[in-house]
This record gives C-alpha cells, structure tokens and sequence, in this order.
C-alpha cells in the first residue's frame, strides 16, 4: 500500500502542473468553441491515474516534477551476511562514512516522525477514497428509487414529478428524466442536449473523471478541474445543439434555461446523474457563441494536439553513463564530510569486473570503483591512517565499493552498491551470490534461488538455539536430482546464503555434480538429509548427528521465511518489571540416553542422578536477553491437577513466586525467536 500511495502522491504532484497548464490554456481559448478546452482534460485524468508515460523533447513537464522519491521506503544497498555472524556494519577507517547508494537507503524510515506521518497520512487516504465512494453509492440508490416510479415518454425519455431539472441517469443504459411542466419546444431543446451528452458518452466519462477524484480528493486542484470539466461539457454540449438546430434558437434555448435554473451542480450528488449548472455563464456563452472560421478550428486542434502531446509526455531524460555514476557517487561521498573540506578528487580506478544476463531480463554489471580524496586540513580527521600523499581511499571492512548497473539498449540504470568485502569478489561465484542477494534485497528477485521441490531442515547449534536449512534442487527436479543448500536461518531472523567455492558459475557448478552424480559419482548428493549433515558439521563447524534433524520434505521457500523458535534450559535471574532485559544461565537437563558423556563430565549415575536425571550448568556466564510485553510468564500449577499443570501469570507474579531466590535463580525453558523470549515456563523437576 505504501507504493501505491507513493505513486498516487507523484502522480498528483505531476497532474497540478498538468492543470495549471489547462487552466491557462482555457483561459486563452476563450473565444474558441469549448469542446476544445473540454478535450484538454482527458490529459489531466490520463496523469492522474497512469504512473509511466512516453518521454519526448516537446514535454511541458518539469524534469523534478515528481517530488516524492520511491526510494523512500526501499532501500538501494540491502544488507547481506555470508557467515554465522552478520558482518560489521562500520568503516575500518572512522574518517570515511560508511558506503551509500547514489540515492540514501531507507533504512529505519519507519522510525523517523516524517515516515510515521507518511504511514499516517496513506490511512487517511484511503478513509478518503472510502467515505467519498460511500456517500456516492449512498446517494445513487436513494436517486434510482426515486426514479422508479418516473413516466416513461418514447424511447428513454421519462417525465418526473418533484424534480425541478432535467438531467441523464445511468451508466450502461443511460436515461433522460425531464421534470413535468415543460412546453413542447422546451422539451425539444433540453432532450436535445441531453442525447448530445449521451452520444459523446459523457454519462461515462464524468463518472470515471469522479472515480480520479475520489483517489486524488486531498488535491484541491483535482476538484477544480472536476469542476472546470463540468462546465466545459456543458457549454460544449450547448454550442452543439446551438450549431445543430441553428443560432435563431439562442433567445429561446437561453430562456428555457433560466426557467429550469436550479444552481444545483448534481443531483444528490450521485456522479452517475448530472444535469443543468452555472445557467449564468452557459446562458452567456450561448448568446456569445459564433461558428468558427475554418482557419480558427485549423489553429485549436493543433494547439489541442500540441498541448495533449505536451503535458501527456514526460521530459526526456539525460543518459548517463556508468562514469557519471560513478563521479556522482564520488560526488555524493564529498559532501558527507561535514567538518573537512575536500580540495581535490581522483577516481585511480574503475572497471567492469563482471556481467550476468540470467538474473534480471536485462543484463547486471557489476564495476569495481576505487579513488581518493584529499582534504585540506587532514589534522580534522579522526585518524589519518591509510593516508598516503595526503589522500585518504574508502577502504572499510566492507571493502571497496561495487556499483551495480542493469543496462538496458546500451542505457545504464544505476541500482545501488555492495562491498568488495562482502562475497569472494575474484571468484563468478562470490559476484553472482553477491548480486542476488543484493536484488533480493531490492525486491527485484523472489527469495529462492532453485524453483522447483525444497526440503526444511531444521538443527540445533551448539549454543542450543535452533536454526534452519532450505534445501533445493538446483539443477534436476524428482529423485535423480541432487540436493544444496540453498541458504540458512538462525533464531534471531538472520538469512545467510551459500556460496559454491568455484570460478564457475554457480549454474555450471551444479550442473556438473548433477552430472558426476549421474554417473554414481557422488551418491551422497542425491540424499538431502546427507548434504544437509555436511553442510551442518563441515561449512557451519557444528557437530549435530542425523537423529537431531528435523525434515519437512513438502516445505516451500515461502515456509524458509519463518523464523525458528528455540527452546533453551536454564537459570533465570535479574527479572525485573521496570526492565525488559535479564540473564539466563543455560543449562542442559540430561538423561541416562546421554551415558556416552558421563565419564568425561565426571557424573557418576548411582550417586549424582537419584531421580535420573542431571542438570548441567557447566559455564559461570551468562547471557542478556530481553522481553516483550506480549511474553508470556507459565508457572506449575500442581493444585489443578496434576505435578506438571501449569497456568499463566502476569511478570509481576511470576517475580513474586521466585522472590526466595533471588541468587541461584530458577530453573525455566525459554522460547526465543527474532531476537526476544516470547515465553519464560517454570521448569518441572520430578
């Protein structure tokens, strides 16, 4: 939603220059036949509801007219992990900020009081449209039942007592409702102008001018162009019935209107009825109104064509090259230092280092961009080294910066950056990877690499959290296909993605294991659970055994995106009401199933596990961890029935029944998923 009204908002934006220039135009076509100035707005709603249009030479748009930029919520530079911890976030060297697209990534907007106003203001928006939409639904019901009772005349022609105008009601049958009273020659003159209105379709065209409305209602200038419009059809629709039945009619057509003059703009305010408004100036518009020339009609339809090719254009824009870019970026790096004056620039070196056609419909470059920048007074910066000759280069942990561009008929369009850090930036590999997860980011590639079947595994790690695996099928669907990890999750939300160690594509990577596997080269391939262990134990450095695995073989990469929830066993302490953080101690409750590991633990069964079991709390450290207010707080409740009942409690008596230790702490399980505990459970203890 919040894209739609981004490209509402730039579309208003767009459609007041639109109207200011129709407005003017109008004013000199003053003399000339109003049906011009009534096409003249088709252009005003075509900007208001089309977002793209054809660029041209001859566009009377200003190149900024879109004030509301889309990166506003998405972000150009996506963050990308590529290890079991995510990588830092700062420079290594304090006095270059860190790297940034062209156009500042959105990152956190929804924190800053502006975007909260934005997220506000679309509500509103749409209570708008609904209310506006209501009330006209609302009035053309009530209108229909009055009308059900109107005297038909001949064809779709219908006298009505108690209205005191003429007017057209219906969208797919139109019909024309006269009040009763009205002499024969008036009658002839007000259906006369009603069928002009239904063959020209403005029964249609002044609803769906109403529906533009409705989504535009906070731009005043949008109603006046409404209102604008209305009039232009109305003075157009009498020149016609003037020039159709001849200008002796003028006196009489004038005076049929000042008797049926209500003021009234709407009936009930329905957008599928509209009848007679403004008698006043269409009464002087039609004592004013000569056929025109022929060379004045010549004059107004190429100025009508003229501005409708105008205003419906938008302007072409300058086509950069990727060096452009790339000083703007240079550019852009500049002016953020605030307290250091940069007197000199020098880009030392920019390549193309890769390009792949098969991520995006069009092909995706990636160049490697590396320069220096020379203060004039290097004793402002933070720290001075990596200076060398006076100059300082961006070189962070992020490394140096990669532009990407996708290229379009020779046409660069910049996307964003990533760093040379980031992914093993030598290898086809480590730079397709990189863009992938860098376009996924954007939003311009689906969050699965492999379509086809995928296997969800889920594992402990070592430290007891629970993480999951995608596994796919990358090359080969059914059971001769072999099986990868695709990419992993663990407990607190993060994505990581792996990257095949190859100087070939990732495709050729597999597309040769598919082949060695079938040969019967590589069995192990073809058994997910097995490359899933592999991965587990070699690439992650864990040690978890097939039993320990948790196998969703009909899992879709839609179900990856879950987080895992993790169950942990441990000590609770410093819990505290005004605090949304405590410690947890873990531990590990065993069993005589883990005999294994008695003798290295030094646990004799006989003597230390009377009840068969053990808790073991082997490390003195502790870990924070923080709750929310939606966490739930579960204590034993033996008295319901049962040693293991248990019941919900607030935090505040779940502190109170552990006042007694408030050093040893209590022995609970945890639940934690992205990063909070969702739920604190006293622990049973036979």
């Amino acid at each position: 939603m919040s894209q739609l009204f981004m490209h509402t908002l730039n579309m208003s934006i767009t459609g007041i220059y639109v109207i200011l220039f129709v407005i003017v135009a109008r004013m000199l076509f003053r003399k000339v036949p109003k049906i011009y100035s009534y096409a003249l707005w088709s252009v005003v709603w075509f900007r208001l509801v089309c977002p793209v249009s054809f660029e041209s030479v001859f566009s009377f748009i200003p190149a900024q007219a879109q004030r509301v930029p889309l990166n506003r919520i998405y972000p150009q530079t996506p963050p990308m992990q590529n290890g079991v911890t995510g990588l830092e976030a700062q420079t290594a060297n304090p006095m270059l900020p860190a790297s940034a697209p062209l156009a500042s990534p959105a990152a956190d907007l929804s924190s800053t009081p502006a975007n909260l106003w934005f997220e506000f203001g679309q509500y509103v928006w749409l209570f708008g449209i609904v209310l506006l939409i209501a009330y006209s639904m609302v009035t053309t019901v009530r209108l229909h039942r009055k009308l059900q009772h109107a005297v038909p005349l001949f064809d779709n022609v219908y006298e009505k007592s108690a209205m005191t105008t003429p007017f057209v009601f219906g969208f797919l049958h139109p019909k024309i409702y006269l009040p009763i009273g009205l002499n024969d020659k008036e009658k002839a003159y007000i259906i006369k102008h009603e069928q002009v209105h239904i063959q020209r379709l403005d029964h249609i065209i002044k609803p769906l001018a109403f529906a533009v409305l409705c989504i535009h209602w906070f731009n005043p200038l949008a109603w006046l162009a409404f209102f604008l419009m209305s009039d232009d059809m109305e003075k157009s629709c009498d020149e016609s019935v003037i020039r159709q039945l001849g200008s002796g009619i003028k006196k009489d057509y004038s005076t049929s209107l000042l008797t049926l003059s209500t003021g009234k703009r709407s009936i009930g305010g329905s957008p599928l009825a509209f009848g007679e408004s403004s008698t006043k100036g269409r009464i002087i518009n039609i004592l004013h109104y000569k056929k025109p020339a022929f060379w004045v009609v010549i004059v107004a339809v190429i100025a009508v064509i003229a501005l409708c090719v105008g205003l419906m254009s938008n302007p072409r824009k300058a086509e950069l090259t990727v060096k452009d870019y790339a000083e703007q970026y240079i550019d852009q790096k500049i002016k953020s230092f605030k307290d250091v004056k940069i007197v000199d620039s020098q880009m030392t070196k920019f390549e193309k280092i890769a390009e792949f056609d098969d991520l995006l419909p069009t092909p995706v470059e990636i160049w490697a961009l590396e320069y220096r920048l020379k203060p004039e007074d290097p004793s402002k910066l933070i720290v001075t080294e990596g200076m060398s000759d006076g100059y300082i280069t961006e070189e962070g942990s992020m490394g140096k910066p990669m532009l990407i561009f996708s290229v379009t008929d020779s046409t660069p369009q910049y996307l964003g950056v990533i760093g040379s850090g980031e992914y093993d930036m030598k290898k086809t590999s480590g730079q397709e990877m990189a863009l992938r997860v860098f376009l996924e980011g954007n939003g311009q590639l689906t969050h699965e690499t492999y379509p086809g079947n995928h296997i969800l595994v889920k594992f402990p790690l070592s430290t007891g959290e629970t993480s999951q695996l995608l596994l796919s099928q990358p090359v080969v669907q059914g059971d001769a296909g072999i099986w990868c990890v695709e990419r992993w999750k663990d407990t607190n939300g993060n994505e990581y993605y792996n990257t095949p160690q190859t100087e070939m594509t990732i495709a050729d990577f597999y597309a040769g294991l598919q082949t060695q596997a079938a040969k019967g080269e590589a069995p192990t391939l073809l058994d997910p659970l097995q490359v899933a262990l592999q991965y587990i134990n070699k690439d992650l450095g864990q040690h978890v055994t097939k039993d320990q695995l948790v196998a969703d073989h009909n899992a879709t990469a839609k179900e990856f995106e879950i987080t895992p929830e993790s169950t942990l066993l441990g000590y609770v302490l410093n819990l505290s009401v005004d605090d949304d953080s405590f410690d947890f101690d873990k531990a590990e409750w065993l069993t005589l199933k883990d005999s294994a590991r008695f003798k290295n633990l030094n646990i004799n069964p006989d003597v230390d596990m009377p009840g068969g079991f053990y808790v073991l709390n082997k490390s003195t450290d502790t870990e924070p961890l923080k709750v929310t207010a939606e966490t739930k707080y579960i204590l034993l409740d033996p008295e319901s029935g049962g040693a293991d009942q248990t019941k919900v409690v607030s935090k505040e008596a779940f502190m109170d029944h552990f006042k007694p230790y408030p050093h040893s702490g209590v022995l609970c399980t945890i639940t934690s998923k992205e990063g909070y505990v969702t739920r604190i459970a006293e622990k049973y203890v036979p």
